[in-house]
């Protein structure tokens, strides 16, 4: 069976440019650009698959602005447009080919019957938890049923 796609690398080939160290935290440890993508809430398997579809200047200009909304606690400005020039070069030349070992495409040997994959969107998700929500408030007040 498969990987389940949140725990699959997705895109082996960008491995090499979501590891590579934008900078050092304050604390020494180098943040990864898996890292600063992740906490901006961007997915960086995506990103990166986005920026390498791009022109190389194109990405360097992207990752540039994508790095520019860290958060920074030193008062001196970083060089975003250096270091995205020096990132950039992990990304592979051409755009990302996707995994095809990702869940959902194994069949489990059945010819025809294997198990197809639902993606369920952050947002769906969320609107349905404030329905719940809502609808739950309603009855507790007496307003529903």
């Amino acid at each position: 069976m498969a990987m389940r796609a949140g725990f699959n690398l997705h895109h082996s080939d960008l491995q090499e440019f979501l590891f590579a160290p934008v900078w050092d935290d304050k604390n020494g440890t180098p943040l990864s650009i898996l890292s600063a993508l992740a906490r901006l809430g961007m997915d960086p398997w995506g990103e990166a698959a986005r920026l390498a579809e791009m022109p190389r200047a194109a990405a360097v200009s992207a990752l540039a602005a994508i790095l520019a909304k860290l958060p920074r606690s030193e008062p001196e400005v970083p060089d975003y447009s250096g270091i995205s020039e020096r990132l950039v070069q992990f990304l592979p030349q051409g755009g990302s080919r996707p995994s095809s070992n990702t869940y959902g495409t194994d069949n489990g040997g059945a010819a025809g019957g294997g198990a197809t994959a639902t993606t369920v969107s952050p947002q769906t998700i969320g609107l349905v938890a404030v329905a719940a929500v809502v609808a739950v408030l309603l009855q507790v007040n007496g307003w529903l049923f």
